[in-house]
């Protein structure tokens, strides 16, 4: 009887991995073109999600805010090369161990590329997504026991403060509105459009009461002595038009019996052919009997002032009868449906232009290697700059809705993920369970809440910040919405979203930078 060959099952078991990792190996440009792509979706998601808002956020206590989290960025900056000294940690894994810490992952793809460019070992690639992976969780654990203990320290009651901040921050443009009798003189016998030059940009004159009739107006309407007017604006509009008319009333004329033909309706914009147009040039009184009061954009409410373009989507709150209101509708469309198509050119041009962006070479004093906006940086500055925009030309519409950049958001950073996992899996394994996992979890909550109680505690003793909006600062200097999920919690509302959508598109353009600099700077 013939013997049975001996297996070498140790060879075959060296074999088979062998062909596993060259198979790997042969997709790893596929994985690297999914990761990237990943990133880019998710940025540039992001970046139109809280760009509207942006710019007109700077006024006011906006600069202060950016100010304040981005001495938060530069502080991490600087503890970050502390633990490098005092430590020892390698500065590639330090980069990793920073940007986990502040859970942004774009500002950790920027210092991949960055070492990739530097022709860094695969072993120093490795540590920083090892690095990453481990003071991620504990990076969050860090920013909200940042905010836990700043309550704490200050003996801070968070509905208090909650109370105070809405009250600071309520009467925002075109959410006012006055009755006003005309019992001015001087008055009588002006059309509406002069009354409304002298009191000012900030005033729409929305319906007019004499006798038992009750009117849109239409610019050249002629006022009279007696005459009840109903406008809307802002507060300091208001008041001069209450100087100029002579009389404010309390009663509200929108709630007499004679103004039972007119009513008041939410109008959506999804005409192409009127995108661009003011709203003077839509002229809605004389052509459509009605008027435009306000415009709701992006979750902001704007006065329909003349200069003010129509974007698609706008929200138009309109006033008139039945047959003035559906006139308006066939003007701008009204097509609730049409939000829900995707706007592929804008998206696709958005896309391009803010890969192009990102690899123009930034030159930085001090530092050999200009830096690059990277995949990271180029499409939020695009999306920054778009979504202001809202279009370009009447069919180049930049509007993602809320459901389609929710999907693209989330569907990129699970791509991108996935992806650094697969081709990294075997260094985070060797890194995580070790003694040099400790050293990293340790620099990790350094690094995440040291400049967040500098910047806190000087934030609540020298500028007496209240400390909703410093919640939602603190956790947009992070960009981390976990952080944003527990300050909305411990307000009971949103509000905090006011400061973290304020602060986040700097920050995240100041990470991302800031991990290419820290990496040139010690590696370059």
């Amino acid at each position: 009887m013939a013997e049975r060959p001996v297996v070498d099952e140790a060879a075959i078991r060296v074999k088979v991995e062998k062909a596993i990792e060259e198979k790997a190996h042969s997709r790893k440009e596929v994985l690297e073109f999914i990761r990237e792509f990943g990133l880019v979706l998710f940025v540039y998601c992001i970046g139109m999600m809280v760009g509207p808002g942006f710019l007109q956020s700077l006024k006011y206590q906006g600069v202060r805010w950016n100010i304040m989290a981005a001495s938060v960025v530069l502080l991490g900056l600087g503890v970050t090369c502390l633990v490098v000294v005092v430590v020892g940690l390698h500065p590639a894994a330090a980069v990793g161990v920073m940007s986990g810490s502040v859970t942004n992952t774009p500002g950790w793809a920027a210092a991949q590329a960055t070492l990739k460019e530097l022709k860094a070992p695969a072993e120093q690639i490795g540590m920083t997504v090892s690095g990453y992976a481990v003071a991620y969780p504990f990076g969050i654990a860090g920013i909200i026991g940042s905010l836990i203990t700043l309550r704490l320290l200050f003996r801070i009651r968070p509905k208090d403060e909650v109370e105070a901040f809405a009250a600071a921050n309520t009467g925002t443009v075109g959410a006012g509105n006055i009755n006003l009798k005309v019992s001015n003189p001087g008055i009588a016998g002006k059309t509406v459009s002069h009354v409304d030059s002298l009191a000012g940009d900030e005033v729409v004159v929305s319906r007019v009461q004499r006798g038992d009739e009750q009117l849109v107006p239409k610019p050249d309407f002629v006022l009279a002595m007696g005459d009840l007017i109903h406008a809307v604006g802002g507060k300091d509009g208001l008041n001069r038009l209450s100087e100029i008319v002579g009389e404010r009333i309390d009663t509200d004329i929108r709630e007499a019996q004679v103004c039972h033909r007119l009513i008041t309706r939410e109008v959506i914009v999804t005409n192409q052919h009127v995108v661009g147009d003011s709203i003077a040039k839509l002229d809605l009184p004389r052509t459509c009997g009605a008027t435009c009061t306000r415009i709701k954009r992006h979750g902001k409410e704007l006065l329909a002032e003349d200069d003010t373009d129509v974007h698609f989507a706008d929200r138009l709150m309109v006033v008139g009868d039945e047959m003035g209101l559906k006139r308006v509708e066939e003007r701008v469309g009204n097509t609730p449906g049409q939000l829900d198509h995707p706007q592929l050119i804008g998206l696709f041009l958005g896309i391009a232009v803010g890969v192009v962006l990102g690899q123009i070479p930034i030159p930085v004093p001090g530092i050999s290697q200009p830096v690059k906006l990277g995949l990271a940086g180029g499409p939020i500055v695009a999306a920054l700059v778009f979504s202001a925009m809202g279009h370009l030309g009447k069919y180049v519409i930049f509007h993602v809705s809320k459901g389609a950049n929710n999907l693209m958001r989330e569907f990129g950073i699970a791509l991108f993920l996935a992806c650094v996992g697969l081709l990294s899996a075997q260094s985070f394994v060797h890194y995580a369970f070790s003694a040099q996992g400790l050293v990293w979890i340790g620099c990790a909550l350094a690094i995440s809440m040291i400049p967040l109680l500098i910047v806190g505690v000087v934030a609540r003793l020298f500028f007496k910040e209240n400390y909703t909006a410093l919640m939602g600062l603190l956790a947009g200097s992070c960009t981390d919405p976990p952080a944003l999920a527990f300050a909305n919690g411990t307000a009971g509302n949103e509000l905090p979203g006011l400061a973290y959508a304020t602060v986040y598109p700097l920050t995240m353009l100041l990470r991302v930078v800031g991990a290419q600099i820290f990496v040139l700077l010690w590696l370059g």
